[in-house]
């Protein structure tokens, strides 16, 4: 159904207060005077097609956002421009951005075609203090996964697939292209419904550390609606905190304790319990350590291997836990970027992880409710296929067609945008 001027006008006046810019400077991007904003505003001047892009593109918005039926106030996409300024600069972070925030509105639509229940709505959420050092946030993190791990029944295993678990807490994930500093994002919408993207262009292990990262802000952070996860910002409590989720909930203390303790090897009190990202460790200072038996390489590649970790992960995890010391986490990274561990794991008989139908995986939820609608006669053959190319599954409703898929309430009649 058309939007009325009037309704457009609240929609423009909307989405310039929620990235808080000011009229005068609506009026300097379309060349007008602050009046005519003004105006426009209230419903009384129209906006031509071009006055609308230059607004959407200052407000970081799409035009369609403006064109829909469903309209969110608060555009997650925005506030993340507004935390992270600089990337306007990069086309291709504005565009994984609006990809995310199509997809988001997508899963919404879904959810109300289908009448499932709000994502948030069936995820507990930790209250905890406020963070007050970096030790402090390290804790959280920690007690917060070895909660949820109890909640999930998981004890001391390895988590097999981090997509499919979050996709079973009503969480959509997705694949998208982003700039390398950025490992992953979430949006949590007005209503309810939850998107984790991890960055594509990272390898398969690293995604997986990025959706479990992902997950301990919509546990822990959700009041924010919209997070991204730079690597410049590792540092940050809010940050340390979601690795050290990650790092306990797909690596657990008692896990790998007893897969050590099976290797004969020792442990030593804590000296600190710094935390990482696949990429870099933030340093949190603890108690001394005493001396540890040593950890070979093969020790380590068979615990990543066994916990679904890359060894970067397994080593930082192993020096917070005090398996290891320092130096000798840094000789072992050293064997590792040497391509020791990778001819290891051909010798142990371990083999490398099929990336190959990943992306279907992680996209499942999501193509699950998209082919359910249309089964349902809810959305068009056009609509579902539109749907897949969003997750780079072309020709969808062929693919269906080619597997003998029927719609189970006879023609499709009405096309959902």
């Amino acid at each position: 159904m058309p939007i009325t001027q009037l309704e457009l006008a609240r929609r423009l006046r909307a989405a310039r207060k929620a990235c808080h810019a000011t009229q005068a400077k609506a009026a300097k991007a379309l060349g007008v005077a602050r009046s005519a904003v003004s105006q426009i505003e209230t419903g009384q001047r129209g906006v031509s097609g071009l006055e609308l892009h230059r607004l959407a593109q200052l407000y970081s918005r799409d035009v369609g956002d403006f064109l829909e039926d469903r309209f969110e106030e608060r555009d997650p996409v925005t506030a993340m421009f507004r935390a992270h300024p600089e990337l306007r600069e990069s086309p291709a972070a504005t565009a994984s951005l609006r990809l995310c925030r199509e997809l988001n509105r997508e899963v919404a639509n879904l959810h109300e075609l289908l009448e499932l229940d709000r994502g948030i709505s069936t995820i507990p959420e930790y209250s905890l203090r406020a963070l007050t050092s970096k030790w402090n946030a390290v804790q959280q993190g920690k007690a917060a996964a070895e909660k949820e791990r109890r909640r999930l029944d998981l004890g001391i295993a390895p988590v097999p697939d981090v997509a499919n678990l979050l996709g079973a807490q009503g969480i959509s994930t997705v694949l998208v292209d982003m700039d390398d500093g950025i490992s992953g994002l979430t949006m949590i919408s007005a209503d309810g419904n939850v998107l984790v993207a991890a960055n594509r262009t990272h390898h398969i292990l690293r995604r997986r550390f990025s959706f479990a990262h992902e997950y301990g802000h919509v546990l822990l952070d959700r009041e924010l609606k919209a997070m991204l996860s730079h690597a410049r910002d590792r540092s940050s409590l809010m940050e340390v905190r979601a690795n050290a989720f990650a790092a306990s909930f797909l690596m657990p203390a008692e896990g790998v304790r007893s897969y050590v303790n099976a290797l004969s090897k020792g442990l030593g009190s804590r000296t600190r319990a710094d935390t990482f990202d696949e990429e870099a460790v933030t340093r949190v200072e603890g108690r001394k350590r005493v001396d540890t038996q040593n950890i070979e390489l093969h020790d380590v590649v068979r615990m990543a291997h066994h916990f679904g970790v890359s060894c970067t992960a397994m080593l930082y995890r192993l020096k917070g836990l005090d398996f290891v010391t320092e130096d000798e986490r840094s000789s072992l990274a050293a064997q590792d970027s040497a391509g020791l561990a990778k001819a290891l794991r051909g010798f142990l008989g371990l083999p490398e992880l099929d990336d190959s139908d990943g992306e279907i995986r992680v996209h499942s939820r999501f193509l699950a409710m998209a082919i359910e609608a249309f089964t349902r006669s809810k959305i068009t053959e056009r609509k579902l296929d539109e749907l897949g190319r969003l997750v780079r599954v072309p020709d969808l409703s062929q693919r269906l067609r080619q597997a003998g898929h029927r719609t189970a309430c006879g023609p499709v009649h009405e096309e959902v945008q």
